[in-house]
């Protein structure tokens, strides 16, 4: 009892988190990440092949409705095909994204969540695909600009969806929120990507049997990121849970 309540002190709220009043050392993010994969491997990890077996699935059907081009060596635009399995994708796949990363947040705050949960948010669909969308937009116009303009956007947007559904705000109000909550450790959640990155990378150069592991590290510390930020409202946690 007394570690929940240390954690819930601990989770920030969307007032504190735009005031910039939370924690975040990376340090100490990454450490409590790895002590909080002991007894919640199982459930992250039958979220995360929920999601990628509804992701193979749709790729390989519309794989299959997909016509190769007549000369392989040509660069061709996206078909009609692949441009519907590439909405389809989003429509199904975001808001299992979204419910993955509230279940993180639940491990968090050192509860159980309901893998079952990782479903509980597609009457959120349509607002989280344009949400989505918009962000994605953006990043990839500051890519194109500047580069660098992308990497900030791509940084700062990484919990706009859960905000969205989670506080219940407006597609462009959520990425601006997510951008001011982050802005104030900014390099911080960039030095967290870095390593995340380094993580996968080593852990699939090695087999990949460390991703046993470093997979559910990973998605717990986006848990932890989106806690200290912003906190997670009541109503959420209770359908995480399936209370």
């Amino acid at each position: 009892m007394a570690t929940r309540d240390s954690t819930r002190s601990a989770a920030g709220s969307l007032e504190r988190g735009l005031a910039g009043d939370y924690e975040l050392g990376l340090g100490g993010w990454l450490a409590e990440a790895w002590d909080r994969v002991g007894g919640n491997k199982g459930t992250i990890w039958m979220a995360v092949l929920f999601y990628l077996s509804l992701a193979f699935l749709i790729g390989m059907f519309f794989g299959i409705l997909n016509t190769p081009p007549i000369d392989p060596g040509t660069v061709q635009p996206p078909t009609v095909i692949e441009l519907i399995g590439n909405i389809v994708s989003g429509l199904v796949l975001m808001p299992m994204a979204v419910g993955l990363g509230f279940l993180a947040t639940a491990v968090a705050m050192g509860e159980k969540p309901n893998p079952k949960s990782l479903f509980a948010w597609y009457d959120k669909t349509l607002k989280i695909f344009l949400t989505a969308l918009l962000m994605n937009s953006l990043i990839l116009l500051g890519f194109l600009l500047l580069v660098l303009p992308g990497i900030y956007l791509l940084v700062s947007y990484q919990i706009a969806l859960p905000l969205m559904v989670d506080k219940k705000l407006g597609p462009w109000e959520a990425l601006e929120t997510s951008r001011k909550i982050i802005g104030h450790h900014w390099f911080v959640v960039l030095a967290f990507d870095i390593t995340a990155l380094l993580i996968l990378t080593a852990s699939t150069m090695l087999l990949g049997i460390p991703l046993i592991w470093a997979v559910p590290f990973l998605v717990i510390a986006f848990g932890i990121l989106y806690r200290n930020l912003a906190g997670i409202e009541a109503d959420t946690l209770d359908r995480v849970l399936a209370r």
